[in-house]
């Protein structure tokens, strides 16, 4: 990565830890940035510059009617993946905003659900040499069978922290 921003170099700092240190120091570090994440009990596997994957299990408070996860669980799963390998790449001048998200339902899930996002080296350069901009976050998500219940389509955004500033103004 050209460039280095607080979030990489936390991920970086942590890289040297065995996986299951690793994914509690990072769970616990992001729940406190997006409480919500934390609240939900998001797990994150694996974070990089290129890559995010999350977990969820299938706990009581992220189940809808039917046992298993809720289909807003789901789409914050998505989001949660696609917005940390977002906020990887950007400079901290810049703040990372969800501008669309689209999730197409196919099947009822099995259990815990897993997402993967990822960024082309294409899409990570324009974020790290450009103040403002968007790009379409690919994802995947897979439930305990491996399949996907889920198709999502998450549409992000990066502007100067400044320029939010003065839109506020």
């Amino acid at each position: 990565m050209a460039q280095r921003n607080r979030l990489s170099k936390l991920v970086q700092t942590t890289s040297k830890f065995p996986q299951g240190i690793r994914t509690a120091l990072w769970s616990k570090a992001f729940g406190r940035i997006v409480p919500m994440v934390g609240t939900a009990k998001i797990r994150y596997l694996d974070v990089s510059a290129s890559q995010v994957e999350v977990t969820l299990a299938n706990h009581k408070a992220m189940q809808n009617h039917i046992g298993q996860l809720h289909a807003c669980a789901m789409a914050l799963l998505a989001e949660t993946a696609t917005g940390f390998v977002t906020a990887m790449n950007v400079p901290d001048s810049a703040i990372v905003l969800i501008k669309s998200m689209k999730a197409d339902f196919k099947r009822p899930s099995k259990g815990a659900m897993k997402a993967i996002a990822t960024l082309s080296e294409e899409q990570q350069q324009l974020m790290q040499s450009t103040d403002k901009g968007e790009t379409l976050v690919s994802v995947i998500i897979t439930d305990e069978s491996g399949e996907e219940p889920v198709k999502c389509e998450m549409l992000w955004a990066w502007v100067a922290k400044s320029h939010l500033k003065k839109a506020k103004a």
